[in-house]
């Protein structure tokens, strides 16, 4: 009778099977796991990040509006004081005056409400709403003094507010400046941790792979040592030599 392997002496061959079978098995169910692990936490990640990135890119386009639209609004003012002799281009104007004052205190209104919720921290906000409202009584209230049939009225008129508009500029240019430099921090700290979690994700990639390959090898193993102590067969003995 052949001896048996010394390393699997003690062991008998169906309890072999078994444990290699056993690794197998455990090496796929852990494989797989992690497979559909790594799959769902990618698919949050890329979806956090796309919600993250859109919020962002609308507080941005809400802030450059609100910056756009207050520019509309001195422009009108000026040219209400240029063109207001004339009855219809001073309703015109004034209209669209009114417009754009409105504009801006939706977008400031709304880029408030966005920073609210996401946790954007920009203070400047809450003052450059009272600001702008400020500006909007200062211009009504002067407006009160112009005469559409003198036109040394609206020399008048301009003088009386003079650079009113240049903190509410700065104001909301500052607001799109902050909102930028976060929303850079905030797409740099994602990208580092998309990073940090793509290198743990490849480090426990490596020993699954070192897994496999031990596995692997111990099955190959198991298996030659399996057929090395199994007995020959003795041709004399077969059931064909008997028949024959």
């Amino acid at each position: 009778m052949k001896e048996l392997n010394p390393l699997f002496q003690y062991i008998s061959l169906r309890r072999r099977v078994i444990i290699t079978v056993g690794i197998f098995i455990v090496l796929t169910i852990v494989i797989g796991l992690y497979s559909l692990i790594a799959i769902v936490e990618t698919n949050k990640r890329l979806h956090k990040s796309v919600i993250e990135g859109q919020v962002m890119a609308r507080e941005i386009d809400t802030a450059r509006l609100a910056q756009v639209h207050f520019k509309k609004q001195v422009q009108e003012w000026k040219n209400i004081l240029l063109r207001g002799n004339d009855k219809d281009l001073f309703e015109k104007h004034l209209r669209a005056f009114n417009e754009e004052d409105r504009r801006v205190n939706e977008y400031l209104q709304s880029l408030s409400d966005m920073a609210t919720t996401t946790g954007l921290s920009v203070p400047n906000i809450a003052e450059a709403i009272k600001i702008h409202e400020k500006l909007e009584s200062q211009y009504r209230e002067a407006l009160k003094e112009y005469k559409q049939s003198d036109l040394k009225s609206a020399i008048r008129v301009d003088k009386k507010v003079q650079g009113i508009d240049r903190e509410p500029t700065d104001q909301i240019d500052a607001i799109v400046d902050i909102i930028k430099t976060q929303a850079d921090k905030r797409l740099k700290a994602t990208e580092t941790l998309a990073k940090t979690q793509l290198e743990s994700y490849q480090g426990f990639s490596y020993f699954l792979i070192f897994l496999v390959i031990a596995g692997v090898c111990f099955g190959i193993f198991n298996a030659w040592s399996i057929t090395k102590d199994l007995p020959p067969e003795e041709n004399g003995n077969s059931p064909e030599s008997e028949e024959l």
